[in-house]
């Protein structure tokens, strides 16, 4: 904001007319430059002083510090209000992320899941039976220790059907 700005607003800055954004530019620059401070100062003497005087009141002994006061108020609340912002802005992107990790997690241990359940049905009995048929179950067994008796083996016997009666038989 430049300075003829700044001193077109005083006015309306005494009067409560700036509007937020404004209020807050207003008053940086009034913080910053000492020649339009100097003159907020004499317009809000003048002013304020009118009007007490027209309503009656006493006239207040520090226009000067009733003006910082008001101006530090005001550029408290400002601050605070948008910290709060930033602050309500930087908890939903943190929520919004999370949520979208949580999903992402939960979608990649169902994906997991579906997977293994199409590789087990896939794989089913005979997996097994192809893979370890011939260890358990074949002309070798009594090479591995196994006691079991070749003759009772029924043909077509599933490969569970097999453990279990290898099972039963020791």
């Amino acid at each position: 904001m430049t300075c003829l700005e700044a001193q077109s607003k005083i006015i309306a800055y005494i009067d409560y007319k700036l509007e937020k954004e404004e209020k807050t530019e207003f008053l940086k620059h009034i913080k910053c430059c000492e020649n339009c401070h100097d003159e907020l100062n004499i317009y809000y003497t003048m002013i304020e002083g009118m009007r007490q005087l027209d309503s009656n009141l006493p006239l207040s002994k520090d226009f000067s510090e009733e003006l910082e006061n008001r101006m530090a108020y005001e550029l408290k609340a400002s601050k605070k209000k948008r910290e709060i912002f930033q602050s309500s802005v930087f908890l939903v992107i943190a929520a919004v992320v999370g949520f979208g990790i949580f999903g992402y997690v939960n979608f990649l241990r169902i994906l997991k899941e579906d997977e293994q359940k199409k590789l087990k049905e896939a794989q089913g009995e005979y997996y097994y039976s192809d893979t370890f048929d011939s260890i358990l179950f074949g002309k070798d067994e009594e090479t591995l220790g196994l006691n079991l008796d070749v003759s009772t083996e029924e043909p077509g016997l599933t490969f569970y059907e097999k453990v279990r009666e290898y099972e039963m038989l020791n």
